[in-house]
């Protein structure tokens, strides 16, 4: 019955994220200055999430983690600026905001984090009810806010509504699969999981930090920076409610 009920959680979760991507979508057409306003604040989320969620738990866990987090942020930098020649951020394509990395680098992280969810999901059912409760209502709280950023940025890599759709599936898929996982296999090894996040963390930092932070201080918007500390405090006030 926990087991059932543990995919019953995971699946809420997943159609939590799918409602913040639908609430994105739910607009025909969305202007330049509203996306950058978009990716301004998801910019701030996951900036917060890899910082004050991800590298913390994975430091509490592993001291030497850092090194994975450097890690996860080279495999991206890899990747977009030394095997891609030329590249010149934002100007690949006239019509897409952002690359197409860095969209699919937010949606890898963002899987991960979600994996883990699913099986903090499936190991508190696992030790009784009441935890598995607690931390399904505490990991919920983060889900739309997921599935807003997820939709605008890789709707502002690609232009197309449906990757935005895959990319809010994909993640409630991640979460379901980490719970039904935790049923089947041992993921108690700590360190696979704090490898894992750190390396997410990694390369949170890196599609904030170096691909969409300049983008939006680039702008002739005044205003448009300082979104971003919008972005953080929309993550605050969830972990401050899942505190409570």
């Amino acid at each position: 019955m926990n087991f059932w009920t543990s995919v019953a959680f995971s699946l809420f979760s997943g159609i939590m994220i799918m409602l913040g991507g639908w609430i994105f979508t739910f607009k025909k057409n969305w202007e330049k200055r509203y996306l950058d306003f978009f990716i301004a604040l998801g910019a701030g989320y996951i900036l917060a999430v890899a910082l004050l969620d991800m590298i913390p738990e994975a430091f509490a866990i592993m001291p030497s983690c850092m090194i994975f987090v450097i890690l996860g942020y080279l495999v991206v930098h890899l990747f977009e600026h030394v095997l891609t020649p030329h590249f010149h951020f934002g100007e690949e394509t006239h019509q897409h905001l952002i690359s197409s990395v860095v969209g699919y680098s937010a949606l890898v992280g963002l899987m991960v984090h979600n994996f883990f969810s699913g099986v903090a999901i499936g190991s508190g059912m696992l030790m009784d009810f009441d935890s598995g409760l607690m931390i399904f209502l505490g990991t919920v709280l983060h889900k739309i806010p997921e599935g807003f950023t997820i939709s605008s940025i890789l709707f502002a890599a690609h232009h197309k509504k449906r990757y935005s759709f895959i990319g809010t599936v994909a993640l409630a898929l991640a979460s379901i699969l980490g719970t039904t996982l935790i049923y089947v296999v041992d993921l108690r090894f700590e360190e696979v999981k704090t490898v894992a996040l750190a390396m997410s963390a990694g390369t949170f930092i890196h599609v904030a930090t170096t691909d969409l932070i300049p983008r939006i201080n680039d702008t002739e918007s005044r205003w448009l920076p300082a979104v971003l500390f919008l972005g953080v405090a929309m993550f605050l006030v969830s972990q401050k409610l899942i505190l409570h």
